[in-house]
């Protein structure tokens, strides 16, 4: 049954711990506008549903039966012993029974039975998400009576399909049934598997693709040449099957296939795949390379289908196949051991176009969330692309190249308003992992001349800044996701040809590889399976790929940092996941660009003045990162990194870090930029709406009475809601510093979601970077300074 939540949900718990038997599946977020019965003064809807079961259907019915009366006459008596319901029901808007409407919502199955209709296929193939009872004999009474009851329409499980993880408290099969099965969804159908008593879900089985239509490649026209790698891989990338043997990958790839999928390829199909690799090895073909010196871990979780492009296996639950791939690779198993056991940092540029995330957290993203915390692996994800045409308000004479700058601001205004379709797809909204959204940008140099710039617009005239092809929106709790920004291509968008005439322009994006700029440079399977072939591509697949490119040098520049320091300073690789995850966010940020997304979404008509500036980070999170900011220091800028671990024990739940401040600029007016950035891995509880069990916060840094800052460049409250905390501060007072003054930076942590298994001892790793920098102008040097301060403190 349901639990519409009027109160709050701890409320809720409050009034339900009087009732026994109830078995709670999961909390929803979602939000109820307050009604007449539930008004409160502050006008905000309330959050909540829900889920619960109990013992037996006969319980449901008599809470239900109750209710009705209840909701009927607020004051009609119950029975003797029923009282406590009263105190229940006063906190909800409604109890009801658990509905197929409830089952396929926000799952993405209808637009998918679309599909398959489309297609004039008569059997679907779906996933099959149970409750998760915690006996092993009610689940497999849940099982065996789905089963039963898909056989009645001649469907069938798909054998050695059922996955149970306790983990994430998962559940799950696929099936097969007649796509006639699936004509009433509602809660009148005579279907009756689609009423099972334990299913929770119908969802579309892993549906991440990758279309090889139009790729289009070119030789290289001269002889790759890079040092040879060594080493054992810190960086893996889970994707298609890359081809290992391309001149720009040859001896740089692990390749690991345990599961055959080499022989479902064909020549020139390992496209994907090939293209994320290089971009992991080598970043943008077109600039200057600074290829990684080890060589990675890839493992292939796709394969090609056949006639279309590349495909997730469609006979095993997606999240099976993962979880054996992360324990295959840094755990391993009695008979073998882990294959790529110092791995740190996992690349997945895949998404299931399905499930953009709105409310509800997909599997795919809780597995991820569980598997950073228990492996301890940093997963880099793509947001997800959007490819829908774009209506475009400008006066048709204004289409051309370069786009005027009143151009430039009403596309990206009509892109702000798209954003309930641009949601961010499956498993971006993964909280632990770092989420990557596109800036349309590359290195590539053009010629506009070029006919291929007939009838296409390059919508941003200097490289641009948003992407029209990225997605974005909130992560869980309305965490900031995508967290960053990194160049992906640019994408050029042709003028739908319908629209001549009107006061507007259609554009519509043009997909697949290219043999001519712009766009992100990549190594490529030629259409002959050729091993010297490059393209041009465009997506978050690739802004995701040149972040776990800069993941990978980051990691070089840790082990130097170990090498240059002593035994006592020196940093455990178990830190670099989070480490890593600080530095690379600790280069972002919004710059010029802020101002233009500020002004716009002032004039949308639902945003308060108050919210404009967390609003901003729903479409940019914190930015775009300048990878040379996170791997080089300066004289006048210096970069303090601290790893710990805490717990929410009083005792052990905060640190402190004491940066030196440099006495040269004592009493001077000059701009100071401080930038703070935290990062950890939380452990989860699926159940929970709060979802994140550990919350880690930064404090002190905007109280020191040594250095007066400005209020910071992001909203404070969406950069708490995550698991990395980044803050601009900015000021340019003539602050008076002591000798041997410092500024107090506090690492605290609390516990969040609620979860009896998980005791205080639980230590959480967490990555910390403090940047001060001045400008170039000032003749001193901050660094050296700031250096021997430490180096002082250090051996005090």
């Amino acid at each position: 049954m349901v639990f519409e939540i009027a109160d709050s949900i701890d409320e809720f718990y409050k009034a339900i711990k009087e009732v026994p038997g109830m078995f709670f599946l999961k909390e929803q977020l979602e939000e109820f506008e307050p009604d007449e019965d539930f008004y409160k003064g502050d006008h905000k809807p309330y959050p909540g549903r829900v889920i619960a079961s109990m013992v037996n259907k006969k319980s449901i019915d008599e809470i239900i039966r109750l209710w009705n009366i209840f909701d009927k006459d607020r004051d009609a008596p119950f029975d003797t012993g029923l009282a406590k319901f009263k105190d229940l029901f006063k906190k909800l808007n409604k109890v009801r029974h658990y509905t197929v409407e409830d089952r396929l919502l926000d799952t993405g199955l209808s637009s998918y039975l679309e599909e398959i209709r489309e297609m004039g296929q008569d059997i679907v193939r779906f996933e099959v998400e149970f409750t998760y009872p915690e006996s092993r004999e009610r689940r497999d009474r849940a099982f065996d009576e789905f089963h039963r009851l898909i056989k009645e329409v001649g469907g069938n499980v798909i054998h050695g399909s059922r996955l149970e993880l306790a983990s994430i408290q998962y559940f799950a099969c696929l099936a097969d049934a007649p796509v006639s099965a699936f004509e009433n969804i509602t809660n009148q159908t005579n279907v009756r598997f689609l009423r099972a008593s334990h299913v929770l879900y119908f969802r579309p089985p892993g549906q991440s693709s990758v279309s090889a239509e139009s790729n289009e490649t070119v030789e290289l026209e001269s002889e790759f040449q890079a040092e040879e790698p060594f080493g054992d891989p810190f960086v893996a990338v889970f994707d298609g099957l890359p081809l290992e043997n391309h001149e720009l990958l040859q001896g740089r790839l692990v390749v690991d296939d345990p599961d055959g999928f080499a022989s479902k390829y064909v020549a020139g199909s390992r496209i994907h795949g090939t293209g994320v690799a290089s971009t992991i090895c080598h970043g943008d073909l077109n600039g200057e390379r600074q290829s990684l010196v080890r060589p990675i871990y890839a493992r292939p979780v796709m394969h090609y289908n056949g006639f279309d492009g590349e495909e997730f296996p469609q006979d095993r639950l997606l999240i099976d196949l993962l979880h054996s791939a992360f324990v295959r690779m840094v755990k391993g198993n009695h008979q073998e051991a882990p294959v790529a056991p110092r791995v740190k940092v996992v690349n997945s540029s895949l998404g299931d176009r399905f499930r953009p995330f709105r409310k509800e957290m997909s599997s795919w993203a809780k597995f991820l969330d569980w598997a950073a915390y228990e492996y301890n692996l940093l997963f880099i994800v793509s947001a997800g692309n959007f490819v829908s045409p774009i209506k475009f308000t400008i006066d048709p004479a204004e289409f051309r190249n370069p786009i005027s700058e009143e151009g430039k601001k009403s596309f990206l205004d009509q892109m702000l308003r798209q954003d309930f379709n641009r949601k961010i797809l499956s498993p971006a909204e993964s909280i632990n992992s770092l989420t990557v959204g596109a800036l349309n940008k590359d290195m590539a140099e053009i010629d506009p001349s070029n006919p291929m710039f007939f009838a296409r617009i390059n919508v941003s005239a200097d490289h641009g800044y948003l992407a029209p092809y990225s997605r974005f929106g909130w992560g869980m709790n309305g965490s900031v996701k995508p967290d960053i920004l990194m160049p992906g291509g640019r994408a050029l968008l042709r003028r739908a040809p319908a629209d001549r005439g009107t006061d507007h322009v259609n554009l519509n994006f043009e997909q697949g590889g290219f043999t001519n700029p712009p766009g992100i440079r990549v190594a490529s399977a030629g259409p002959e399976g050729q091993t010297n072939h490059v393209s041009y591509q465009f997506g978050t697949t690739f802004s995701a790929a040149q972040t776990t490119h800069l993941a990978g040098n980051l990691m070089e520049v840790l082990l130097q940092l170990n090498q240059e320091s002593g035994p006592s300073q020196q940093i455990a690789e178990s830190y670099f996941p989070v480490l890593v995850k600080a530095l690379i966010a600790h280069g972002a940020n919004l710059g010029e660009n802020y101002s233009l997304f500020r002004d716009l979404i002032r004039e949308f008509p639902s945003v308060e003045n108050n919210q404009v500036k967390a609003r901003t980070a729903a479409y940019t999170g914190y930015g775009e990162v300048n990878a040379p900011r996170v791997l080089y220091c300066t004289a006048h800028r210096v970069t303090l990194i601290g790893i710990g671990e805490l717990t929410w024990h009083e005792q052990e739940s905060a640190h402190i870090f004491k940066f030196p401040l440099p006495t040269s600029i004592s009493s001077q007016v000059v701009q100071k930029t401080l930038v703070t950035t935290l990062a950890w891995f939380s452990p989860c509880n699926v159940w929970s709406n709060k979802y994140r069990i550990a919350h880690l916060y930064l404090s002190n840094f905007r109280n020191n009475e040594d250095l007066t800052l400005e209020d910071g460049m992001y909203d404070f409250r969406k950069t708490s809601r995550g698991t990395l905390q980044h803050q601009v501060y900015e000021g340019n007072r003539a602050d008076a510093f002591i000798e041997g003054g410092f500024l107090i930076v506090k690492v605290n942590c609390r516990k969040d979601a609620s979860d009896s298994e998980l005791k205080f001892w639980k230590r959480i790793k967490y990555g910390l970077a403090v940047t001060l920098e001045i400008p170039d102008t000032v003749e001193v040097d901050i660094y050296e300074e700031i250096r021997e301060a430490i180096r002082t403190q250090v051996r005090a």
